[in-house]
């Protein structure tokens, strides 16, 4: 018996689901274990009368479709048991793929045979069919994958331009069907609209002039495992979830529940898309799917109207309208006749419409153009002849709005520009110019607007009464000038757990040359790169300065006073930090829970040379399952999770204390939530275990330490030194254990020493490490240790004290540094050591932090 069938037969013994009447319990039908066990998913439908319930069930399983009369979902094994817990009555449907009619299927043999656009192709002659476009128009198409599925079937896309070898100052606009593999209309739709347009290119004004100013990119089939799941030969038996039983349209990042709304790690599929979305920045695009008759506009993740909404209802409209021309009464009028925002219809999160709108700046539409989800191959013409008309109206609309080209006006290079709305752009609606050519493009509906450009290295500039009208372009260039001098910057980030890194961004405009930074409390401390990447280790608030100079030699400097602050609170997220000090918790902090779907990697590694990172856990309970699968930590020895694991934790498991013992130092934590119920999380404590060891010469000599001793008994510290120890004394007392005198007690990690051996030795302490190195000094002489974990440029030093340095001397008397008569045979300040110092005034000095 599989785990599958096992599991589901557990549920069907122990749990009752939904209510019929008050007597009458709704079973499982016994068909639901084989569906599951031989598809990966199961269709089925169910009443909800509280639809405010719907947003939270539709993170729990896929939702295909919100009607009068119910809803009709699909869930893989997992989805369906978290389903369960509902108590919702059901009723399964065979699927869509499987009670399909009419499949008539077309193989490699006869290629042309295809193009009577009545069948469906094998998986082979998808293949072929796309590769030979390109071969018949080499000038005009490209045909490349952009991807493997699950399985290794191929992502292809074709992209078809008037100079397809070039990046041109024009749009990119993307078509792609079947992210659900069993809704397959779009899929002939799509290869037969790259057939139109190079067959009709040169002949067709409408045609030749989408290619001659757009380059369109076209993917016929998003998700072939689902589509071809029962074999190459045949789309009879499609699914809707790729190979691994996930929903690839539940599976994107989603602008208002995070990473991996759904629970599951990005797919293959997935993975491929979002590259292609960073690497090409589409302008416009629609996704093809099927079940319904009605164009879906964003956002389905919010209730509330993307920027463009007036748009979004006018170019829908525009399709639909155009469609209702030439198609019979009845067809795609479903909802507002044709058209609807997607959260009004029922939300989903995860989804690739609201991700690339979101994260991209892509004005995508989903397109539901077919009731039936793998109509019989026969109808498959009429679809076409219903909408091909509208496939080219939309794809022209990224032709209009207003459009351009931003240059330096000093130079005339092509610039990377923000295009921003005033008073209208909301959530991400903004769009970018891009290089190589500088060109932007921005759909809008007809109105008047303020345009601002903001470009690196240049002052922003805005325009008002930009004129947009609809169905025409106002080409608008612009080249910003660089302005004044005038010092700029921002950080990745301003709020940030110590030993993280930050990267900061010069923004300057007035073209400077050179950049001088200083960061009070970081490492380094200084920087003349124009966009350092800096570590701050500590907690509290930080200044940042940045002077930069021009080629003419003039100077503007810019202070920002408390700018960045810094935390000892570390949530669970991915990162890497340096740090021997704070707290750990979940996502939630120490007040809330973590979230569902949730994936981090998170590694502390000890802020000091030898630590050995130690996280205690004071509290700890997540998800209880069985085996961890639900909602679960992992702990690894090390600074990857290619380290030795040290465990796999859920329930009120606790991982207890946790000691580094690689040669790393490093603890890493991955914690992943799946996409329903969360807990508390857990609270955690960090610290670092340290050894310090310090060669010691005969004779007199300073000593000191950065480590806090586990036991601070002068003996005991002393202990590996004890049979060369003449004496140790600070300017408090001294420990002389032949004279059996001790009136020092207790190492002190903030005091100087000064140390007489009979002959050298080494001397090692082992504890915590010190982290706050801040010394204050009274006017006149000072025994100071040296108690930092790197060396220090006397002359740094120097200008710790703010000038009121008078000298340094080393314990034994060998070396000086004495500024004022030039003197400098001490050079540096070590590690282990202690120095006489001498200061005019009380005065804190702060030790710089080490690299």
């Amino acid at each position: 018996m599989s785990k599958i069938v096992y599991l589901l037969l557990i549920t069907i013994i122990t749990l009752k689901v939904g209510t019929l009447s008050s007597q009458e319990n709704l079973l499982i039908p016994p068909n639901a274990l084989e569906i599951l066990e031989r598809r990966g998913e199961i269709y089925f439908s169910f009443e909800m009368k509280n639809k405010d319930n719907l947003k939270d069930l539709s993170k729990v399983i896929s939702i295909d479709a919100v009607t009068d009369t119910g809803i009709v979902a699909y869930a893989n094994t997992e989805e369906f048991l978290s389903f369960l817990q509902y108590r919702l009555p059901f009723t399964i449907h065979r699927s869509p793929g499987e009670s399909a009619t009419g499949i008539r299927m077309a193989s490699t043999d006869n290629l042309e045979s295809i193009k009577a656009w009545d069948v469906y192709p094998t998986y082979d002659a998808y293949l072929a069919m796309m590769n030979q476009f390109a071969i018949d128009y080499p000038n005009l198409c490209q045909v490349f994958s952009i991807g493997s599925s699950t399985n290794g079937r191929q992502l292809m896309m074709a992209k078809i331009s008037d100079h397809v070898t070039q990046t041109e100052a024009e749009p990119r606009f993307l078509y792609t069907s079947s992210i659900h593999g069993d809704e397959l209309t779009g899929f002939v739709l799509m290869l037969r609209l790259i057939d139109y347009l190079l067959v009709n290119y040169g002949t067709s004004p409408k045609v030749t002039n989408l290619v001659d100013n757009i380059e369109i990119w076209i993917n016929p089939l998003a998700n072939p495992d689902g589509t071809y799941k029962t074999g190459n030969h045949t789309v009879s038996g499609a699914v809707r979830y790729n190979a691994n039983n996930v929903d690839l349209n539940r599976n994107y990042h989603d602008p208002d529940d995070g990473l991996h709304p759904d629970g599951k790690v990005w797919q293959p599929e997935t993975l491929a898309f979002m590259q292609m979305a960073e690497d090409y920045k589409f302008v416009m695009g629609a996704n093809f799917h099927g079940g319904a008759e009605v164009l879906n506009y964003p956002w389905d993740t919010w209730s509330r109207l993307h920027a463009d909404n007036a748009w979004w209802i006018y170019v829908c409209r525009e399709y639909v309208d155009t469609v209702h021309q030439y198609a019979p009464a009845g067809y795609l009028d479903d909802l507002n006749n044709g058209i609807t925002n997607g959260y009004a219809w029922y939300t989903i999160t995860g989804g690739r419409q609201d991700y690339m709108n979101y994260f991209h700046h892509c004005r995508e539409l989903t397109l539901e153009i077919s009731t039936t989800k793998l109509p019989a191959a026969s109808t498959l013409p009429n679809y076409w002849n219903y909408n091909y008309r509208s496939l080219l109206n939309y794809m022209e609309q990224c032709l209009y709005g207003v459009r351009g080209i931003v240059t330096d006006s000093a130079g005339g290079q092509p610039l990377y520009s923000k295009v921003f709305i005033e008073n209208h752009d909301i959530d991400n609606s903004f769009v970018y110019s891009l290089l190589p050519n500088g060109n932007y493009h921005r759909p809008l509906y007809s109105g008047n607007y303020s345009f601002t450009f903001t470009a690196d290295g240049h002052p922003p500039l805005t325009f008002h009464n930009i004129q947009a009208v609809n169905r025409q372009t106002l080409f608008f260039n612009v080249s910003p000038g660089t302005g004044s001098l005038e010092p700029i910057f921002e950080a990745t980030a301003v709020q940030v757990p110590a030993g993280g890194e930050i990267q900061f961004r010069d923004l300057s405009y007035g073209a400077p040359v050179s950049w001088s930074w200083t960061f009070n409390g970081a490492i380094p401390e200084v920087s003349h790169e124009q966009n350092p990447v800096v570590r701050f280790p500590e907690s509290g608030a930080f200044t940042v300065t940045l002077t930069v100079s021009d080629a003419a030699g003039n100077t503007e400097t810019l202070t920002k006073t408390g700018y960045i602050t810094v935390s000892s609170d570390y949530k669970m997220r991915t990162g890497t930090f340096y740090t021997c000090t704070g707290n750990f918790y979940d996502s939630g902090g120490s007040g809330a829970n973590y979230t569902n779907g949730e994936d981090y990697t998170i590694t502390f590694k000890p802020c000091v040379p030898a630590g050995k990172v130690k996280v205690q856990f004071t509290a700890f309970n997540v998800e209880t399952q069985s085996s961890c699968n639900n909602d679960y930590l992992l702990v690894y020895n090390g600074e990857s999770t290619s380290a030795p694991l040290v465990g796999k934790y859920c329930g009120t498991t606790s991982p207890g204390t946790v000691t580094a013992s690689g040669s790393s130092g490093a603890l890493t934590f991955r914690f992943v939530s799946n996409a329903s119920t969360n807990r508390a999380g857990w609270a955690a404590n960090i610290s670092c275990q340290a050894s310090q060891t310090v060669e010691i010469p005969a004779g007199w000599s300073g000593l000191s330490g950065f480590i806090i001793p586990v036991n601070s008994d002068i003996q005991q510290v002393m202990q590996p030194v004890q049979t060369e120890l003449v004496l140790i004394q600070n300017f408090e007392g001294v420990y002389y254990p032949d004279g059996g005198i001790n009136t020092l007690d207790s190492w002190d990690t903030y005091s100087g020493y000064v140390i007489k051996l009979t002959d050298t030795a080494s001397l090692t302490i082992a504890g915590s490490p010190l982290l706050d190195r801040t010394h204050s000094l009274n006017s006149g002489w000072n025994l100071m240790p040296y108690n930092n974990w790197c060396s220090m440029d006397c002359e740094l030093f120097d200008q710790k004290t703010g000038g009121h340095l008078q000298a340094v001397l080393e314990v034994a008397g060998n070396a000086v540094y004495w500024p004022a008569m030039g003197i400098n045979s001490l050079g540096e300040m070590i590690p282990g050591k202690s120095y006489f110092v001498r200061v005019d005034a009380d005065v804190a000095v702060e030790l710089p932090n080490c690299p």
